[in-house]
């Protein structure tokens, strides 16, 4: 199943992102997808308003893992763009990380999808001549 939605501005991003924030839960795998510079981070920051997180959300483009804590949840924001191998992964304890009941968010999901789990959510950012194409895939449990 996949919803799609085009946004004009990253304020427009932000709000979508939003709105369907309810939806997504701990336990998840999720991939975004897009170029540089495409919203990745921007729609993560508008998920986390979303669930009611109000601090500071930053790209994880140096620190590779981004950790945020809600009341009840942690949500972990991973950008694998630089990762030339897995064990660059292991290295920095992904294991430990993905076995927290948490949600999980990878920018460039496909530089490891050897080493990670199958995403349950795909979220596709692409840009068109009009702003924004978002579109967010959910795929069945295998």
């Amino acid at each position: 199943m996949s919803i799609e939605k085009t946004t004009n501005s990253p304020e427009e991003t932000m709000s979508y992102a939003k709105s369907i924030a309810p939806s997504f839960c701990p336990g998840n795998i999720y991939g975004l997808n897009g170029q540089m510079a495409s919203g990745k981070t921007t729609f993560i920051k508008g998920l986390l308003m979303g669930m009611e997180y109000n601090d500071m959300v930053n790209s994880p483009t140096f620190t590779l893992i981004n950790e945020y804590q809600l009341d009840q949840t942690k949500i972990f924001h991973y950008d694998l763009y630089k990762i030339k191998r897995a064990q660059e992964l292991i290295d920095i304890g992904i294991n430990d990380y993905l076995n927290q009941n948490a949600l999980h968010f990878f920018e460039w999901p496909k530089n490891c999808a050897s080493l990670l789990p199958r995403p349950n959510v795909i979220i596709d950012l692409i840009n068109v001549h009009s702003g924004r194409l978002i579109k967010v895939t959910i795929k069945p449990n295998e």
